[in-house]
């Protein structure tokens, strides 16, 4: 009776410290389910409130995870918005009963810290038998550095709890006893975080492979399990919508590349944080190389550090080899020291780094890069290796002294660590408080149209859409019903680009939407846009340093608007001038129909049409346009053909051979004002996805480089 009491006042006690906590990282203001703006703080903070928010105020649909209108005509599932599907698909089930502004981010981080503190506790009072060591060495994994780095910009990503659950069965004896709870918890993990699925099923596959007895009855039950495994796991992942895109888009960049670098447990930089800056005030920055200080982050804090290599030096000192008996003989630790060494290996990637120097670089068939890809920031994967190697190393501590001895050990180790971390965490915690409430568009003309139309739009649909954080807040604020406005995990590459391509059509063709208003993407569209709307009833407005457009509002305008409307024209091209296209330069001679060229030189048609647009100021000489470009020749033949348009009048069919260079005439009698706009027409475009060389779906056609233009 006196031990539960004792068990339940410490469950109780970590409640306790689990609302704190989250007081203290959220903001008591912001911990109320009706509190959202908090949520869009930018750095990528908004995005599992805009995926709930959409999913929450659809029908039900299957996938019961589709989200359809949250990226119109490309939109996938709840499941790629990082929005927690489970409490996703929980609270949905009870949205009549939800007031308008509702979230749930704030509840799952107290979940989160506290099944963080309640596994943690439950592992080391396995092997401790103490309570007291037990919920210090607790308080540990609730401050850890991989934990708390995505905090503000993956709430998903804070479901550590599910790699220290799987851990806590994989520590018990019989892993065929718990095959339930196996079987729960890699469903579960599935509807947390994809990773942490990985991570799980990962475990228990190893365990079990581990523990297999190679006879016929063993051999089959081990099949029928996995067979089970597998369809269960298969039916919830295609469910929750895991299947709405296709499979080459679960591919990405970045395998190894955002990694774990061998320095990477001592390197206290996160560079792709939503808050930069040092997790150390006692270590210097080590420089890793791209990607390692990112998706690769594992500080594990100095505290840590000292405690996981006074645990070494415990672990081969011969006067302990007593004391380490029972762990060294302990097959469940020995099996998961196996299991964490597969996982080093994969988060270390075939690009193993030792800081800013490349150990070994084994080069990979882009078919196997691709299928490796599926799992793109490996470096992710060490996090259950940390937490194993936190454990381990805790035991250790704990059975080489006596227990007040081992309490103040990792007492000191624990007070280290929140010293060499607090100023991280201080960060981290002001990221959220105060609001900050600036940084939403703040002109009243917002409030009028979206009252009046509630589909919102880019001229350039994309994932992570260019002003996606600018106006995620006024979406839910307004009631935004569609949008192709987006951040997500994974998506439909085909989907987006003949989306691309039809927005293209309907603009050009001067077929906008009466309910929709139109954030234009830069000023190479608002160029083309204005020539097309010329003398129309769209209204054109710049505000909160945007330039939207909607049909039937050039009332609407502002003196303001007509003015700065007024000034915008095409970029002079001046004579015998050599000008470099480059797809981010946002002040260049691009219309509608670009694409990036992957950082390197030159800008890729995007589509059937594609355009040119600039000024010149010799209109009464003949002149010549020079373009130096390469073609992607789908066809794998030497012949590439397409149409040029000079102000909507077709000029010529052009083909290129292995010269890729090819000349515009623009005679001065065929010119009959100062404004070009030089259009490209494309058929039977490929895809290097079509062709099989990447998951890209662009139809990609001519890569300008650079153009020229000369008198003749």
């Amino acid at each position: 009776m006196k031990f539960l009491l004792l068990k339940y006042k410490i469950y109780f006690l970590f409640l306790l410290i689990s609302f704190a906590w989250l007081v203290t990282t959220v903001g008591f203001n912001n911990i109320s389910f009706q509190s959202t703006e908090w949520l869009y703080q930018g750095n990528d903070s908004e995005l599992p409130q805009m995926g709930w928010y959409f999913f929450r105020n659809d029908i039900w649909r299957f996938p019961l995870g589709s989200n359809p209108n949250y990226g119109t005509n490309y939109g996938s599932s709840i499941v790629f918005a990082d929005s927690i599907p489970i409490l996703s698909i929980i609270f949905k089930l009870f949205k009549s009963y939800l007031p308008v502004n509702f979230q749930y981010i704030s509840f799952w981080y107290f979940i989160c810290f506290f099944l963080q503190l309640l596994f943690s506790y439950k592992i080391l009072e396995k092997f401790t038998n103490s309570t007291t060591y037990s919920f210090i060495g607790s308080i540990f994994f609730l401050i850890t550095p991989i934990l708390l780095y995505k905090f503000q910009a993956v709430p998903a990503l804070t479901g550590h709890w599910v790699l220290l659950f799987s851990l806590y069965l994989g520590l018990n004896k019989d892993l065929t006893k718990n095959k339930l709870s196996w079987i729960f918890i890699i469903i579960l993990s599935c509807l947390v975080n994809f990773y942490f699925m990985i991570m799980v099923l990962g475990t228990y596959s190893i365990l079990r492979i581990l523990t297999l007895k190679f006879n016929k009855k063993e051999i089959f039950y081990f099949i029928k399990d996995f067979l089970i495994i597998f369809i269960l796991l298969v039916l919830v992942l295609y469910t929750i919508g895991y299947f709405q895109i296709r499979i080459a888009d679960t591919m990405a960049l970045g395998f190894a590349r955002d990694k774990l670098n061998l320095l990477s447990i001592f390197d206290p930089n996160n560079s792709n944080s939503a808050v930069n800056g040092s997790w150390s005030l006692f270590l210097p920055d080590i420089k890793l190389t791209q990607g390692e200080e990112g998706e690769g982050f594992n500080f594990l804090g100095t505290g840590q550090i000292l405690l996981l290599f006074s645990a070494i030096l415990l672990f081969f000192t011969k006067k302990k080899q007593k004391n380490l008996q029972n762990i060294k003989s302990n097959k469940e630790i020995k099996n998961l020291i196996i299991t964490s060494a597969f996982f080093t290996l994969w988060a270390l990637s075939t690009k193993i780094s030792f800081g800013a120097y490349t150990i070994i670089d084994i080069p990979l068939n882009k078919y196997v890069y691709g299928l490796f890809s599926v799992v793109r920031p490996t470096g992710r994967l060490f996090w259950i290796v940390s937490y194993f190697l936190l454990i381990l190393s805790l035991i250790i501590l704990f059975k080489c002294f006596s227990k007040k001895i081992s309490v103040s050990i990792i007492t000191i180790f624990l007070l280290i660590q929140i010293v060499d971390t607090s100023q991280a965490i201080k960060n981290r915690i002001d990221f959220f408080n105060p609001i900050d409430k600036t940084r939403h568009p703040k002109d009243l003309l917002w409030g009028k149209l979206f009252t009046n139309y509630k589909i919102l739009k880019t001229t350039y649909p994309k994932n992570y859409t260019t002003n996606f954080s600018t106006f995620a807040y006024l979406t839910e604020f307004y009631n935004i019903k569609k949008t192709n406005l987006v951040k997500l995990a994974r998506i439909d590459r085909k989907a987006i680009a003949d989306a691309r391509y039809d927005l293209y059509k309907q603009l050009l063709n001067k077929n906008l939407s009466d309910d929709t208003v139109y954030i234009v993407e830069n000023l190479g569209h608002l160029r083309h846009l204005k020539k097309i709307y010329k003398n129309s009833e769209v209204g054109f407005f710049y505000r909160d340093n945007v330039w939207s457009m909607v049909l039937n509002e050039k009332d609407l305008m502002s003196n303001n608007d007509k003015n700065k409307f007024k000034k915008i024209k095409p970029k002079l091209l001046e004579l015998d001038k050599i000008y470099n296209i480059n797809f981010k330069d946002r002040n260049s001679f691009l219309g509608l129909g670009w694409t990036h060229n992957k950082g390197k030189q030159g800008t890729w048609s995007d589509g059937e049409i594609s355009t040119l647009l600039f000024e010149i100021n010799q209109k009464s000489k003949d002149l010549k346009l020079e373009i130096i470009s390469d073609i992607f020749n789908g066809s794998k033949e030497s012949i590439f053909e397409f149409e040029i348009y000079i102000n909507d009048s077709f000029y010529k069919k052009v083909k290129l051979f292995d010269n890729k260079k090819f000349e515009i005439l623009l005679k001065k009698e065929f010119i009959n004002n100062d404004e070009i706009v030089i259009g490209f027409k494309f058929k039977d475009l490929s895809s290097p996805y079509e062709l099989m060389e990447s998951p890209d779906a662009r139809k990609l056609g001519i890569l300008i480089k650079q153009i020229k233009l000369t008198t003749f």
